[in-house]
């Protein structure tokens, strides 16, 4: 007998607090930090990010996520846009476990992530590397 989907809510979404303290001590004069919280939904994250590229126009984005029970910043070179497999909190998982359908498979950061994980562990952040989004 299938379990009936279980739900976890956060008092506190990690994410979303990096994301507010990046939002006060910025990225120098000439760069606007915009954050926004995202819900974790597939379809609407996927209409809201649509709608910043199109509204904002920025020269580049940081998609933020901090995994569930981490105790470590992993920054990501690179996104995949396969084997999304976990559902969302409105129960649902991507057609064919794919992000984007169409989209390419994979997704380099222009931002050289080695480096500023460099910067961030001088800086004694625990923090990783990684070239292997979410897995």
């Amino acid at each position: 007998k299938e379990q009936p989907l279980q739900r976890v809510q956060f008092l506190v979404n990690t994410s979303w607090k990096a994301a507010q303290g990046l939002e006060v001590v910025g990225l120098g004069e000439r760069i606007g930090v915009y954050i926004k919280e995202l819900p974790v939904s597939y379809v609407k994250t996927q209409q809201i990010i649509a709608d910043i590229w199109q509204t904002l126009n920025p020269k580049f984005a940081v998609h933020l996520g901090i995994a569930r029970g981490s105790s470590v910043i992993i920054l990501e070179q690179t996104g995949k846009n396969s084997r999304y497999r976990d559902k969302d909190v409105c129960g649902l998982c991507p057609e064919h476990h794919c992000c984007v359908e169409g989209g390419p498979e994979k997704l380099d950061s222009v931002i050289n992530m080695r480096i500023v994980s460099k910067q961030f562990i001088q800086a004694g952040m625990d923090v990783i590397y990684s070239r292997d989004a979410g897995r």
